[in-house]
């Protein structure tokens, strides 16, 4: 999981380019926070900026250069393959002969030692272990023939040989894919996977085109549009938009964009994720027993996903919100973290004692993974004098690896794997624990939208597309 943004205008000098992609970029923040980039072009200089740094996109906005381009792309980083060194940071690009390629790209391709195998065979060389730089060598590879014909002439360059490029692509990784190629001085191309795992949308201004993650990396959402599953748009110099639906493939959007990983404020696949965070409250608000119910005090939120569905919980079942728990909001969001971050991080969350003490809670949270956050906050909640803790997990056990682009790829990692609910309420020091079924938590989504049948669940399952 990661972010990107893609931009093109046909009026730099309404809109700077380089500036945009870092305020959108801020608004993808949560989607990786370890490293971002930017890489933009100008049709008339032909100047190439391009900035790299590792940490968060505000704490390196002096070091951006803001001179004006006229498309550019962007893309905040969650390490799920490779190393996480100033290699792996995104866009990545290459050159045939002075035309520019470069690249950004959210998912995972969990074949990509193959991939590399074959590119060996062209003795082509790897700067990173990143899958989205074997992807980008793999459009190059299957393109540089038709650069060679063009003579650095890119108003020759046809889209059918794109789209025979983009094929193959298609053809070759598995995985989840939403990616931006930019090629410099003739446009942007957005791809989208075959099943549509990761988010993708874009929106059409009357000077400019952009494409986001989210709909909170628009500008604005009131008419956006989904790249759809196994389509690729392509926009050019002059913001002509051609559209070419590849595979027509049941849409399988991965379900934990819905549960932690998107922002409340975005549409994924045409739903509002604070509906569905508000939906599935109200669902496993249902599944308490009433004795349980009566006995609970207070409805305690994990912030901060998870706020929106014990509100909902706590209406329902009429008890009282109580913010107990207070995270330092300048760290990180442990679930994306690797372990040992995840254990520094969950050391700066606090409890607001008087609150808790002598009270029996519901503790709400949007799942539980490695458990690793979970403990923590329960024996704190217990060493603040809590009388009895019950827990509300809304979504269901997850129990099996992702290789669709979130970093949980061992069984041992993962506490549902082996344990049954009562052995994870046992391990976790819990008076009861509830899960929300797999069944309600698609049901929310398929009434939300209709058109959603099918889902990525492979965490939950390990069934994979």
């Amino acid at each position: 999981m990661c972010g990107i943004i893609g931009l093109i205008t046909n009026n730099i000098d309404s809109i700077n380019i380089t500036y945009k992609i870092y305020e959108l970029l801020f608004n993808l923040q949560h989607r990786g926070q370890d490293s971002f980039g930017i890489v933009t072009y100008n049709n008339k200089t032909e100047n190439v900026f391009c900035q790299k740094n590792q940490g968060l996109v505000d704490n390196n906005v002096e070091k951006i250069d803001f001179s004006k381009s006229n498309m550019g792309i962007g893309h905040v980083r969650y390490p799920t393959h490779g190393n996480n060194t100033i290699n792996e940071i995104q866009p990545f690009t290459c050159y045939f002969n002075n035309i520019g390629i470069s690249l950004v790209h959210n998912g995972n391709i969990y074949n990509v030692d193959d991939i590399r195998l074959f590119l060996n065979n062209y003795n082509y060389n790897f700067n990173s272990t990143s899958d989205s730089e074997v992807i980008l060598i793999l459009f190059y590879h299957f393109i540089k023939n038709d650069l060679s014909e063009l003579d650095n002439d890119l108003s020759k360059l046809d889209n059918d040989l794109i789209i025979k490029s983009i094929y193959n692509i298609y053809d070759l990784c598995k995985g989840s894919f939403s990616i931006i190629l930019m090629i410099h001085g003739y446009g942007i191309i957005a791809v989208r996977d075959k099943y549509g795992i990761r988010p993708f949308v874009y929106n059409k201004f009357y000077n400019s085109v952009e494409f986001s993650s989210e709909t909170i990396g628009l500008t604005e959402d009131s008419n956006y549009q989904n790249v759809e599953n196994g389509e690729v748009i392509i926009v050019d110099n002059y913001l002509n938009i051609s559209k070419y639906r590849l595979y027509n493939e049941i849409l399988k959007p991965c379900i934990f964009e819905y549960i932690y990983f998107s922002r409340q404020e975005s549409y994924i696949n045409d739903v509002l994720v604070y509906d569905f965070r508000h939906n599935v409250g109200e669902e496993i608000a249902s599944d308490i027993d009433i004795d349980i119910i009566n006995d609970i005090d207070i409805v305690v939120p994990v912030p901060l996903t998870s706020i929106i569905s014990a509100s909902a919980i706590a209406h329902k079942i009429n008890k009282p919100l109580k913010h107990v728990i207070q995270k330092n909001r300048y760290t990180h969001r442990t679930f994306i973290n690797k372990e040992d971050e995840i254990i520094k991080n969950i050391k700066k969350i606090k409890i607001i004692k008087s609150l808790v003490k002598g009270k029996n809670l519901l503790l709400v949270d949007d799942s539980i993974v490695r458990g690793n956050t979970s403990k923590y906050i329960i024996n704190l909640l217990r060493d603040a004098g809590a009388n009895k803790i019950y827990f509300a997990c809304c979504s269901p056990p997850i129990k099996y690896p992702n290789y669709y682009g979130i970093c949980l790829y061992k069984n041992s990692e993962l506490i549902a794997n082996n344990k049954s609910i009562e052995e994870v309420c046992e391990y976790l020091n819990l008076d009861k624990l509830y899960y929300l079924s797999l069944e309600k938590t698609c049901n929310v989504l398929k009434k939300l939208n209709p058109k959603l049948v099918d889902f990525e669940l492979s965490v939950f399952t390990g069934n994979y597309v």
